[in-house]
């Protein structure tokens, strides 16, 4: 487009020159006929009524992309935020290094199931004192069995006592007491006995009962310990199979927010063309400006028999305030000029 202007300004000036010299070939005065010439009036005028529309049109199409690509680019950055915000909160609760979700549930549950245990062996250990009572009062029903012979022997020689005592007459009297008071000494020492066995029987009647029912107690809690362990572990492994799943789709996602993240860049990369078609344009721009000034210096020389413009002057003045490598490319060449990836600057 900057070419196709700087035609026309070639031809403009040109024709302005041409038109110029043509009449100073005339056979009339040329001086007062050039000062008023509708022709270099009409090209000069045309110049600068294009010159303002062209100048206008381009920063009109200039706003709306540096708007629209400017906005696009906001939003590129604000999602490549989000992705980064999202990766870093999954890395976050699945890291193993911090300590996951679901190794604190399994130490909170295997301490649990430790408890259980505990007073799972506390109740097997009351079971075990409970038949070690058992068997000390079996020891105390053969002693006090073993007195209750004893007490019936010692009543028999003391019946057997008192009845030499009686055989012997006077003299035996004081013996014949004796034997009695053995005899009654005796019978209080099987009295006594017979209530030990019972005590004893009772103590054995207890101590079976809470035996059994600590055994049954003990059983049922085992079984319990048993089936909480069970559970447990059947919790511990669905929530592991759970975290794995999480882990899975947090690395599949981890890749594809990468995936996405680096195409975003990488657009963003490219929307840079924005801003070096706005150079091009705001160079183009200004040579647009320039036009009229241009024609209107033209015309002025063509009517005063001055030198005509150089167009090669005013081409090199172009070519001096490009900025970027492709604009002099396509300014020598003539065509379209591609980019050189070292002018690139990434984000």
């Amino acid at each position: 487009m900057a070419e196709m202007l700087w035609v026309l300004l070639g031809v403009a000036v040109g024709g302005a020159a041409g038109f110029g010299l043509g009449r100073r070939r005339g056979p009339t005065t040329l001086a007062p006929s050039r000062a008023e010439d509708p022709h270099l009036h009409s090209i000069s005028r045309l110049a600068g009524s294009l010159a303002p529309v062209w100048s206008a049109q381009i920063t009109s199409s200039r706003t709306q992309m540096e708007t629209a690509v400017g906005t696009l680019t906001e939003r590129f950055a604000e999602i490549v935020e989000n992705l980064d915000t999202v990766l870093e909160s999954s890395t976050g609760v699945l890291d193993e290094g911090q300590g996951g979700t679901f190794d604190r549930s399994r130490e909170r549950l295997g301490g649990v199931v430790g408890t259980l245990d505990d007073a799972l062996s506390s109740k097997r250990a009351t079971v075990a004192e409970l038949r070690t009572l058992l068997a000390f009062n079996d020891e105390l029903r053969q002693m006090s069995g073993e007195v209750t012979a004893i007490a019936a022997q010692t009543n028999l020689l003391a019946l057997n006592a008192s009845i030499e005592a009686a055989r012997i007459g006077r003299a035996g009297a004081a013996f014949g007491v004796v034997a009695d008071e053995v005899r009654q000494l005796a019978d209080r020492s099987a009295g006594t006995s017979e209530r030990m066995a019972s005590k004893v029987g009772h103590v054995e009647s207890t101590i079976r009962t809470l035996l059994s029912h600590a055994e049954e107690t003990a059983e049922r809690e085992d079984e319990a310990v048993a089936g909480a362990n069970a559970e447990v572990q059947a919790v511990l492994d669905d929530l592991q199979g759970v975290v794995a799943g999480f882990r899975d789709s947090s690395a599949t996602l981890s890749r594809a927010a990468t995936g996405i993240r680096g195409d975003i860049s990488a657009s963003l990369v490219n929307l840079q063309f924005q801003d070096r078609v706005c150079q091009v344009l705001e160079h183009l721009q200004a040579s647009i400006d320039r036009l009229p000034a241009v024609v209107e210096e033209a015309g002025e020389r063509a009517r005063t028999d001055a030198p005509p413009i150089d167009p090669d002057a005013v081409l090199g003045e172009m070519e001096a305030s490009y900025t970027m490598a492709e604009e002099v490319d396509a300014h020598r060449s003539g065509s379209g000029a591609q980019v050189r990836d070292s002018e690139i600057t990434f984000f």
